[in-house]
């Protein structure tokens, strides 16, 4: 149940940053990546919160419940920051956002690594997710 509320908590806190984020996004250096960030926000707040409504139905037990658990946290913050950075530097990363712009040279290299948190985290949770769920399905 302390899991449950927590990402029922992470949900709501995220979903009030990204509207926050909305609010500021076009006077950002890069406001394209400032909308990104807003979306981002509410949508991964959105994952977060269908995820605690449904944690306890999912038969996640053990170590995978804690892999999951901070692979959802670590990946929707991380899908709602990268983005952010990226819009408050000005930088051109991700390509398809960020085109036309540059930022210095370490904030550009920041964000060519830092898809790993942004989708190896929600991977890895929809992973364990799928298989707890398909396991349970099985028993």
């Amino acid at each position: 149940m302390e899991r449950e509320q927590r990402l029922l908590r992470h949900g709501f806190a995220l979903y009030t940053l990204g509207l926050l984020t909305g609010l500021v996004a076009y006077v950002l250096a890069n406001p394209r990546m400032g909308v990104a960030a807003h979306v981002e926000g509410v949508v991964n707040a959105i994952f977060l919160i269908v995820l605690g409504v449904a944690w306890s139905r999912l038969g996640l037990r053990g170590r995978a419940a804690t892999w999951a658990y901070w692979a959802a946290i670590v990946g929707a913050y991380a899908n709602w920051g990268v983005p952010l950075f990226s819009a408050i530097v000005g930088a051109s990363q991700p390509k398809l956002a960020g085109s036309g712009f540059e930022a210095s040279p370490w904030a550009e290299t920041v964000l060519q690594i830092s898809p790993i948190g942004g989708v190896v985290a929600p991977l890895l949770c929809a992973a364990l997710v799928l298989r707890a769920l398909h396991r349970r399905a099985a028993a």
